[in-house]
């Protein structure tokens, strides 16, 4: 991951992608068609190398991924990111939302509790040095 280069001037709804080292754009601040007949024309089957090269010479240009989208969504080739998350699936039907609402919840209650029962362990943890503590100082006295 990079910092964004000093003297690098940002654009209304730009920001720099750490991920990928490159200056993206808003997409809704990018004209979607012209760089998709762009890419397409270009004859390039990467696309992340092509988005970047586009930011290089200054086209408003969406995040990876968002660009990735729209590039399947047109059934252009592009080279497979293998993700390290399971792909989303958007609920469509009034059960899959509620269902997906309650795994989110569930999901959501889990971490929760993770972070109660860590934060109680490191309590009692530190009580326990606090007492250690405590004996300590009573025999120094």
């Amino acid at each position: 991951m990079s910092d964004m280069p000093a003297g690098t001037i940002l654009g209304e709804g730009q920001s720099w992608n750490k991920q990928h080292n490159y200056v993206q754009t808003e997409g809704k601040r990018c004209d979607r068609a012209a760089l998709l007949a762009a890419f397409a024309a270009s004859g390039v089957t990467e696309t992340l190398p092509w988005v970047k090269e586009q930011a290089a010479k200054g086209v408003a240009v969406p995040p990876y991924a968002t660009f990735r989208l729209w590039a399947s969504e047109k059934k252009l080739k592009t080279d497979p990111v293998v993700s390290k998350t399971a792909t989303l699936v958007t609920p469509n039907t009034p059960e899959a939302i509620k269902a997906e609402i309650a795994r989110l919840q569930g999901a959501y209650k889990a971490s929760l509790q993770s972070k109660v029962d860590t934060l109680r362990a490191d309590i009692e943890r530190m009580q326990d040095e606090l007492i250690t503590a405590e004996l300590e100082l009573d025999g120094l006295s």
